[in-house]
């Protein structure tokens, strides 16, 4: 079993990446709630097709995770409620997840503006920053698509990419990753 991030020091407040049983994301949610462990289920809405009928449902982001935000003392608790399998672990550790990615997430749920996850294993070309618009001051790299610039972060501990079209002019490189 995993142990609690070595970064997770007494009371302190870190979000981690929990791995659940396939489709069960919002029941962990769900039940994580009920123990009052602050939870994020990143969702959106997609329109899903059967024989009879076609339907808007809130699928998770990124399947089969959810992220919680904990202290060493509700590491066991979350362990131990249905449906969750693990923590995304690297090294033997619970791996953290940084403040801005969980910040990016939220943004990007709650604005209205085209975007894809890629699953990825690989790391990507130039670390910029947004300078304006809804993303200012979040970091990510610049991916390009024919002839569309795109800005991508990476949520590096459940190997995800979350891509959208961005304007050029509202990014600036920083560096390399």
């Amino acid at each position: 079993m995993a142990e609690p991030s070595k970064h997770t020091i007494n009371n302190e407040y870190k979000w981690y990446a929990v791995y659940t049983r396939q489709n069960h994301e919002k029941k962990v949610e769900e039940l994580l709630q009920e123990k009052n462990i602050e939870v994020f289920l990143p969702k959106r809405k997609t329109l899903r097709k059967w024989s009879d009928r076609k339907k808007w449902v809130e699928e998770p982001l990124f399947r089969p995770y959810v992220f919680v935000n904990i202290s060493n003392k509700e590491y066991f608790k979350v362990l131990q409620t249905p449906s969750v399998k693990n923590y995304i672990c690297f090294e033997g550790r619970a791996a953290q997840i940084k403040d801005n990615e969980i910040m990016f997430i939220k943004a990007l749920v709650n604005e209205p503006v085209a975007y894809e996850v890629i699953n990825v294993n690989c790391r990507l070309f130039q670390k910029v920053i947004v300078t304006a618009g809804p993303f200012k001051g979040f970091t990510g790299v610049v991916i390009r698509e024919k002839d569309k610039t795109k800005f991508a972060v990476r949520i590096e501990q459940v190997n995800y990419l979350i891509s959208l079209d961005i304007n050029p002019l509202f990014i600036e490189p920083i560096g390399s990753i």
